[in-house]
């Protein structure tokens, strides 16, 4: 994790002020007295990640990003020690039944999204990160050729 006074300093890739991942990150800025140092703000997170990977800035991206194509450090921002989190719902609408499996659904994917999110297992070292991101490139291109 990586608390958000230690963001300040750096330039910061940021999604725009409609998404809610953004008004979280700039609350916890107010939060922590910090002005953040904004370099580019825009509505595409993967034009972030792309600027991330070339050492433009730090991207600010939601946890639910798939990020395994970029050569990135990945960490949690935190605030007080606490990473900063938005919750995921399972919603249905009460005046209909509700169907037999929908515990075991919420569940199995709590699961599913718990191995999957990139955000629950953050980078080792940069180090650390490269080969493994750059074997899962060579697989990529393998496939496409074969394929």
């Amino acid at each position: 994790m990586i608390d958000i006074g230690r963001l300040a300093r750096h330039p910061l890739l940021l999604l725009d002020a409609g998404y809610s991942v953004r008004k979280m990150f700039d609350a916890a800025c107010r939060l922590a007295e910090i002005e953040p140092k904004i370099l580019l703000e825009s509505r595409a997170p993967h034009t972030l990640l792309a600027l991330a990977e070339a050492g433009r800035g730090v991207a600010i991206i939601p946890s639910i990003l798939a990020t395994d194509r970029y050569i990135l450090r990945i960490v949690r921002v935190a605030h007080r020690r606490k990473p900063l989190r938005e919750g995921l719902i399972i919603q249905w609408d009460k005046r209909r039944p509700t169907p037999s499996y929908t515990e075991s659904f919420c569940d199995l994917l709590a699961e599913h999204m718990s191995e999957v999110l990139p955000i629950t297992q953050p980078s080792a070292s940069n180090t650390a990160v490269a080969p493994r991101r750059a074997a899962v490139r060579k697989t990529r291109r393998h496939a496409q050729q074969a394929g």
